[in-house]
């Protein structure tokens, strides 16, 4: 066999591949925000949605049975946001 590339296949520059992906709705408002934290382009995340290896969640995280409610999760005054200030200024003396 030759090492030569065989004659009738086009220069390298022809066989370049352009695609486009759309996303719309919650899948692209979630790839938009999976883009700006990882410092990628929305681009980029869509094309790797598109082949598969980045998943996108069926549901929000609010809608998930599987998440717990969230006051469940803050283990804090209830009547946090209504003190704030009052429990700052107790944390610096």
């Amino acid at each position: 066999m030759s090492d030569q590339p065989p004659q009738d296949l086009p220069p390298e520059e022809g066989r370049s591949i352009t695609a486009h992906v759309t996303a719309t709705g919650q899948t692209a408002d979630y790839i938009r925000e999976l883009a700006a934290l990882t410092g990628r382009t929305p681009e980029a995340v869509a094309v790797q949605w598109a082949a598969g290896q980045v998943a996108v969640p069926g549901t929000s995280l609010a809608d998930d049975p599987d998440v717990p409610d969230w006051p469940a999760l803050f283990d804090g005054p209830a009547d946090l946001s209504e003190r704030v200030h009052e429990y700052l200024q107790g944390m610096g003396q």
